[in-house]
């Protein structure tokens, strides 16, 4: 929210014009911003200590902290729904969904898949796919779009759930009975000293998850992706606004990995001997490679060596 004019209008809905005189630091449009997001916090539950979107990238969170909210006006109320956990690769928590919109605009502009609405008609408003069929039910391609997108925990890699924290893995029994202790305490304390302690354990975070970018080799347009893994446990793919893809991915490129720690998976070369293959070193198979390679060659000429290459070949 800024003043432009002397009125108050929102930044992000207002298109700039000549001699517009725009004020974004008065005490009217601060207000107005505070306000605002006191609404928004109406519809997100604060449990950011224990919650798996706790990475310093949390929108709400952040914003909590820019505007330095000690105390919500406007009480948190859950809505009436159920998390949806019928899609395979992310879940929908009502309950933490600030109504932003922004999942329901990547779903229609970018991806163009036409599945995410909200009805504000509705008493409790919520992310709709389909007009309220379950996600794993609906047109949804799990392109993954939705929960880049998502500012909050609402939209959420299943394979991050009780993975990122270091608390977030403990039974919900306990972790509710912590946030109750937390919003015990709130009127008192603020969200202030809440807040940093959840920045504390944030930052404690990135000593265990690692960050690695890389192109995705599922084809060759070139999204640039960053894996986020645990050990040898990848929590999510997040797309790194790359050249070719910006914030796109497709359902191979998110969500496509677990291939990586398959048992079934080579961890080196084979050889064929007869109908049979052979566990060999890597120096004996290259070493192999290599003479058949300089005796076809020799025998029948260049052109008649063919290449296939894939990080997923198989037979």
């Amino acid at each position: 929210m800024v003043e432009v004019d002397g009125k108050l209008a929102r930044a992000c809905g207002t298109e700039a014009a000549d001699g517009m005189n725009v004020v974004t630091s008065s005490a009217r449009a601060h207000d107005a911003r505070c306000e605002a997001f006191d609404r928004i916090l109406g519809n997100h539950l604060l449990y950011c200590t224990v919650c798996d979107n706790n990475n310093g990238n949390c929108t709400v969170h952040n914003t909590t902290g820019l505007l330095r909210v000690e105390h919500q006006e406007i009480p948190y109320k859950p809505k009436p729904y159920e998390v949806d956990m019928s899609n395979p690769f992310y879940r929908y928590d009502p309950d933490q969904c600030i109504l932003c919109g922004r999942c329901v605009e990547a779903c229609q502009t970018l991806q163009v898949n036409e599945t995410l609405s909200i009805n504000w008609e509705d008493p409790h408003p919520r992310v709709l796919w389909d007009g309220g069929a379950p996600i794993g039910e609906s047109s949804c391609v799990s392109c993954g779009h939705c929960v880049t997108v998502c500012p909050c925990n609402a939209l959420m890699e299943k394979s991050m759930l009780g993975q990122a924290g270091y608390m977030t893995s403990l039974p919900k029994q306990a972790l509710d009975a912590m946030i109750d202790v937390v919003k015990g305490i709130e009127p008192e304390i603020g969200y202030g000293a809440i807040l940093k302690l959840s920045e504390m354990e944030s930052h404690m975070r990135e000593s265990r998850i690692k960050k690695t970018k890389t192109v995705c080799t599922y084809c060759g347009v070139g999204c640039s992706f960053d894996i986020w893994t645990r050990g040898r446990h990848i929590l999510k793919v997040e797309p790194a606004e790359g050249a070719a893809n910006g914030v796109s991915t497709c359902i191979k490129g998110k969500f496509g990995w677990e291939y990586v720690n398959s048992q079934d998976r080579l961890t080196k070369p084979l050889i064929r001997e007869g109908d049979n293959f052979r566990e060999a070193s890597w120096d004996e198979a290259l070493t192999l490679v290599a003479r058949r390679f300089a005796e076809i060659k020799a025998a029948t000429g260049p052109d008649s060596l063919a290449f296939i290459s894939s990080s997923k070949m198989h037979e």
